[in-house]
């Protein structure tokens, strides 16, 4: 079977789309090239560095939001195993460890095969998600890479459901 390869032309670059929803909301950016802009966000335990790629061959964006988190390296492989169980948990995207500083990321990606723009509904939703499973998770990771505790009692205490807030 071969496959048809056929040219698509985009009527916006998706980086363009991405720079648009942050200063319509007034995000802090840097568009540091044509394929790539980085965002700060501020959450409720820790500030996260969002960057948005976009790579043309794949027809791919990428989102990685990375911790503002440091793993000192006797925790590390404590935490790639709650990496593992939390990955486990995910429908979509997935918490990663960058190996250069060591540093958690959460990592997700969109496919726009055939010249198909992201909606800004679509980029909304991938940066509320991103946001929204790095604030659930992140007590857990610091459990285990501050609080000495293991993978599994991190996980169960990021499953336990509390009704209200304090």
């Amino acid at each position: 079977m071969k496959l048809l390869e056929e040219s698509f032309d985009r009527i916006l670059h998706p980086i363009d789309i991405i720079e648009d929803i942050a200063s319509v909301q007034s995000l802090p950016f840097n568009r540091t090239a044509d394929d790539e802009i980085s965002m700060s966000v501020s959450g409720k335990w820790c500030n996260y560095e969002i960057n948005f790629n976009w790579h043309d061959d794949l027809e791919g964006l990428h989102l990685a939001c990375i911790f503002d988190a440091k793993i000192p390296k006797h925790r590390l492989e404590e935490v790639f195993r709650l990496t593992a169980k939390i990955n486990e948990l995910q429908w979509f995207g997935h918490f990663d460890i960058w190996s250069r500083e060591p540093k958690l990321l959460f990592r997700y990606s969109l496919l726009l095969s055939g010249g198909v723009n992201p909606s800004i509904e679509q980029c909304k939703a991938m940066m509320q998600h991103v946001i929204k499973a790095s604030e659930k998770y992140y007590p857990s990771f610091q459990y285990v890479i501050w609080g000495g505790n293991t993978a599994e009692q991190a996980i169960e205490n990021a499953l336990f459901e509390t009704v209200g807030e304090s």
